[in-house]
């Protein structure tokens, strides 16, 4: 999956996010944030060519930002308000899934909306259970494997969980809760960033949610969005190979691995978020997406 213009684009504006950040804790001037700004851009584009993936320039777009402006967690605050305001309610949303005609089904959508909670969660007006199941009740999964997964989840000894998100990661937690009611034997091993990045899951998010009442955190070793096998710890490359099931969260995931190891079993959950992942698809922009490889 190679880049095209619109991965150019979507990198300049999360760069252009990351910049506010940067604007607002740096006691730097204006324009030697400028500079500096522009110093990453083009070292980002020297050599990138459409041979590339989307991956690749990410990560050359990281390597180059940490080494002007430092490996500073620029959403920390961010990121722990979501984690906090979602894990308040995790009680309430885990009745809700058992309450629910299939708790396995619900819990699944939650996790798969979660990207999406996220993004809304400001306009909950203190009724954010209620703004969820709204949601909730208001989206539709238009590419669909869940069958497929009850069937698999039945018998798997080892499964993966690849984070996206924190405060996403609160619905994560329900969904594998969920998911070993039906299978109490199952090992569920949850896979977080090594260093801040974007708006990621790290293990100290993992900290905070208690992530580990219902799998094992561990830092995967991977440094950048998306997950690139050449760039992860042994660790993460062993328990990848002995797990019978990998779940993928996120569009940068499935971008990074759905080419990697077609043989692997993976299911890929998340918003698409561009027209080219659409077209590739068959699907509009913003729909839900549980595949399975």
């Amino acid at each position: 999956m190679n880049i095209d213009y619109e991965c150019i684009d979507c990198l300049l504006n999360h760069s252009s996010e990351l910049m506010s950040k940067v604007n607002t804790n740096s006691s730097d001037s204006f324009h030697n944030i400028f500079d500096d700004y522009k110093k990453v851009i083009l070292t980002t584009f020297e050599d990138v060519t459409s041979a590339h993936t989307p991956y690749f320039l990410v990560k050359t777009f990281y390597d180059s930002f940490y080494d002007v402006f430092g490996e500073n967690d620029y959403f920390r605050t961010e990121k722990a308000d979501l984690n906090q305001l979602f894990i308040e309610v995790y009680d309430d949303l885990l009745d809700f899934c058992f309450s629910s005609k299939d708790p396995l089904y619900t819990a699944f959508k939650l996790s798969l909306m979660g990207e999406l909670f996220c993004h809304n969660s400001g306009n909950s007006f203190g009724e954010l259970e209620i703004e969820i199941q709204n949601f909730y009740n208001t989206k539709r999964v238009v590419i669909n494997d869940l069958e497929k997964f009850k069937k698999e989840i039945e018998n798997a000894r080892l499964l993966l969980f690849i984070h996206n998100y924190a405060g996403e990661i609160v619905f994560d937690k329900l969904f594998i809760r969920v998911m070993k009611e039906l299978n109490p034997n199952l090992i569920v091993h949850s896979a977080l960033k090594s260093r801040p990045v974007y708006k990621c899951a790290t293990k100290k998010d993992a900290d905070q949610i208690f992530l580990k009442e219902v799998s094992i955190p561990f830092d995967s070793g991977s440094e950048y969005l998306g997950t690139d096998l050449s760039f992860v710890s042994p660790s993460f490359k062993n328990i990848y190979n002995e797990a019978d099931i990998v779940i993928a969260k996120g569009q940068s995931n499935f971008e990074s691995l759905a080419d990697e190891n077609t043989k692997k079993l993976i299911y890929y959950s998340f918003v698409v978020k561009c027209s080219k992942i659409a077209k590739h698809l068959d699907v509009n922009k913003e729909d839900l997406i549980f595949k399975r490889s």
